[in-house]
């Protein structure tokens, strides 16, 4: 009886049901948000609450007495861990802010869809290049910034007065959201300013950040890779480690060979 206990949170049909836990939870806090609730409804959504609080408690248990110190070598495990003693903080006094964190019981969601801890994943392991990236954005953006500041301050000093303000402009224009209505009024008095505004935003918006995503995208396309090569490994089916580019190159080669082949076998019949 403890052994199918302990084994329940590895069955497709209960991780579906905390799916279903989760996803109502989630309804419920919302529900929770809104004022002026009947103070009976409000009595029956926190008891709901709790009691959805109480069922991953009795998840994260067994989950504990099954694998025991292994529970905590799984980051999502560490993750739901802590969501949950959030949650079982009390919310009372200086740490009443603690409640609002209920909210990130509906991150566990994230924890029980394997496509959504594929993409983070991904995400994850991309933050080395995209720290790169970033790192070269901000380079560009402080020179520019300085740049901003010094040519414009005295024609708009609402948007490029100082620094930080030039700064909070520049964001704009990387975001492309209302620029013209910023650059239109600098050049009526500057007309050689699109000068400035143009290059910035080529560099920043088309090719800084275009870059930055196809590095996540590439990441993520790694995760699902590597998940796809844990999965058959599981079966008894290894895959080799060489990149979808190699792998056609070799099958290209080998092509190649046999063409050769059959066409020297040809000449031999031919002659024959």
């Amino acid at each position: 009886m403890l052994t199918t206990l302990l084994a329940l949170p590895e069955k497709p049909s209960f991780q579906r049901f905390i799916i279903g836990v989760i996803l109502f939870n989630a309804f419920i806090l919302g529900l929770l948000t809104i004022q002026g609730l009947n103070e009976n409804l409000v009595v029956l959504l926190e008891t709901l609450d709790a009691t959805c609080l109480g069922i991953f408690c009795v998840e994260l248990t067994l989950k504990l007495l099954g694998q025991r110190l292994k529970f905590f070598s799984d980051g999502w495990n560490i993750f739901d861990f802590l969501v949950v003693a959030v949650a079982l903080a009390p919310a009372t006094g200086s740490l009443a802010v603690l409640r609002a964190m209920r909210v990130f019981r509906v991150m566990r969601l994230v924890t029980s869809v394997p496509s959504m801890q594929r993409v983070l994943n991904g995400m994850f392991s991309a933050i080395p290049g995209a720290a790169s990236v970033a790192g070269v954005l901000l380079i560009i953006f402080y020179v520019s910034a300085i740049m901003a500041t010094n040519f414009f301050s005295e024609v708009d000093p609402a948007n490029f007065g100082h620094l930080g303000l030039t700064f909070f402009t520049l964001f704009q224009f990387l975001t492309m959201e209302g620029w013209p209505d910023i650059a239109r009024p600098v050049m009526e008095k500057m007309p050689y300013a699109w000068m400035f505004f143009i290059p910035f935003i080529l560099l920043t918006t088309l090719t800084t950040l275009n870059l930055l995503f196809g590095i996540i995208v590439d990441a993520m396309e790694s995760a699902k890779e590597e998940e796809a090569r844990d999965s058959l490994a599981g079966r008894g089916i290894s895959m080799s480690p060489e990149s979808n580019e190699m792998r056609l190159a070799i099958i290209e080669q080998e092509v190649r060979g046999i063409r050769g082949k059959i066409a020297a076998l040809s000449e031999r019949i031919d002659r024959g």
